[in-house]
């Protein structure tokens, strides 16, 4: 075993305030970038269901769609879904969405509630 290395780790300076203070300014600095990237206005809704579009509007309209087996709700600018006939009603559970690129799906049902809208990500969620 090498305790000439062992030594220099022994002898090596402790963490100074200095590095916690860099470390605290690099964690907001990333923190506020991924504020300011998810901050991006969400625009329009488009609820799918088997692959055709059953609605597709502004996210601003307040509405309520009761379809054939899930109750979808958009209130100030925010979607949820209330009531899902499917055994685990992961899409109830989902909660509320609100941002571009997000989006509450429901399997059993094939049924996409998607939100869409200009974003610095359209390369990870697949817009143009």
């Amino acid at each position: 075993m090498n305790f000439e290395k062992i030594k220099k780790v022994k002898n090596s300076k402790p963490v100074t305030v200095l590095d916690a203070v860099f470390a605290a300014v690099l964690a907001v600095a990333i923190g506020l970038s991924f504020f300011f990237v998810y901050r991006r206005p969400a625009e329009t809704v488009t609820v799918t269901v088997y692959g055709k579009t059953v609605y597709s509007g502004s996210i601003a309209v307040d509405k309520d769609l009761e379809l054939e087996h899930i109750t979808v709700h958009i209130r100030g600018k925010k979607i949820w879904v209330t009531d899902a006939d499917c055994p685990d009603r992961t899409c109830v559970k989902t909660g509320v969405i609100s941002r571009a690129g997000q989006s509450i799906v429901c399997l059993p049902n094939a049924t996409v509630v998607a939100v869409s809208g200009k974003s610095d990500l359209q390369w990870e969620t697949g817009g143009r």
